[in-house]
């Protein structure tokens, strides 16, 4: 009989709940998948960027990458519309570049690749902590839904070395 009267009770509580709340809930989808091919002597990490959604790294070889996804849609809900991926580039560069000194940048390469926009730029300036020369790979790519920044660092010394495997995982993205 306990048993049939905490039953009871505990449908009624139950069926009531439902009845009390008076505001209709949604699902929604929160994250994004992408996948980035990136080389084996590489590290996933934290720490190189708190925008990032993901970050690699290899200390020994003074290597460092991280990239950061904007939506399409979180741009237009702070009027921010981008008509093409060297429109974003060129949106993001100014103020990337704007406080560094000496700076040695390549005019940006326009590609896509498997259905995906590019624009990609090298760049060198001199860092005053690190009192020497660091190399960028700047790479924006453009899928249906999604701006990426993909960028890749290291010092001017290692940069024949690392060019081709940055310059290969910065233009790896599928959504």
């Amino acid at each position: 009989m306990k048993k049939l009267s905490l039953l009871v009770v505990a449908l009624i509580a139950l069926s009531t709940s439902k009845i009390l709340a008076q505001t209709a809930l949604r699902a929604e989808v929160v994250g994004h998948q992408f996948h980035i091919t990136v080389p084996d002597y590489m590290i996933r990490t934290i720490g190189i960027n708190d925008a990032a959604s993901v970050q690699f790294k290899n200390d020994a070889k003074d290597v460092y990458s991280f990239v950061i996804e904007d939506s399409k849609a979180d741009l237009l809900l702070v009027d921010m519309k981008f008509s093409s991926a060297k429109e974003f580039y060129d949106n993001f560069i100014k103020d990337f570049v704007k406080d560094m000194k000496g700076i040695v940048q390549t005019t940006p390469k326009e590609f896509t690749k498997e259905g995906v926009k590019y624009v990609q730029t090298e760049l060198s300036y001199y860092d005053k902590e690190v009192k020497g020369k660091i190399y960028y790979n700047i790479t924006i790519a453009e899928t249906k839904d999604y701006f990426y920044k993909i960028l890749s660092y290291t010092s001017e010394a290692n940069k024949a070395t690392l060019r081709e495997d940055l310059t290969n995982l910065a233009t790896t993205i599928r959504d």
